[in-house]
């Protein structure tokens, strides 16, 4: 009766054993992935690398609500849109 007991306390120290490899493994790719796309910005942001880019930034006056019967009212704000030409 005590046989099945160990062999499936075992099996269960041997599953999670491995789980924590899994867990291990991939954290470490996820890690790697992270700091590829660091560099990867890194290098596109080097000077003489790319070609000249030209900043717009385009604003954009957001009317009122035109509701009369609103309970809230609103006012006239103004955004701006940069855009990498």
């Amino acid at each position: 009766m005590k046989q099945p007991i160990l062999l499936i306390g075992l099996c269960a120290l041997a599953g999670c054993a491995g789980r924590s490899q899994f867990q291990k493994g991939y954290e470490k790719g996820a890690a790697d992935a992270v700091k590829r796309q660091y560099w990867i910005e890194q290098s596109l942001q080097k000077p003489g690398k790319n070609p000249e880019k030209h900043l717009s930034i385009y604003k954009l006056t957001i009317p009122p609500d035109p509701d009369p019967g609103a309970k809230v009212k609103r006012v006239p704000y103004e955004i701006g849109i940069p855009i990498v030409n």
